[in-house]
């Protein structure tokens, strides 16, 4: 699997939360027409925004990387903020699902 981090830092956890909002519009569209498998967004109480992209190969990144300028165009218009992103290869996942149990 494998991965884009994005970390984006605000002046306020105000303006993260509205970058969160922009940022899960925006990237959740994104979805199926980049092929992400896993996308997951955390507000830090410091006004860190954190993005985590999951993908199942590299041709999937690849086309993501190409295109991600302009996908977080207006992003970087509206806000001003730090910004420190890589890619990388996935060592460890877990995430539990929901199971519904009938009694």
């Amino acid at each position: 699997m494998f991965g884009k981090v994005l970390n984006l830092r605000f002046s306020s956890v105000s303006e993260a939360k509205i970058a969160a909002s922009f940022c899960s519009e925006n990237f959740g569209s994104k979805i199926s027409e980049y092929d992400i498998i896993g996308l997951n967004i955390t507000i830090g109480q410091s006004g860190d925004l954190n993005v985590l992209f999951k993908f199942n190969n590299s041709d999937s990144l690849k086309n993501f990387e190409e295109n991600f300028k302009n996908i977080i165009s207006d992003l970087r218009q509206s806000f001003t903020f730090k910004e420190n992103n890589f890619v990388g290869v996935c060592a460890y996942s877990f995430e539990k699902e929901a199971i519904v149990t009938v009694s």
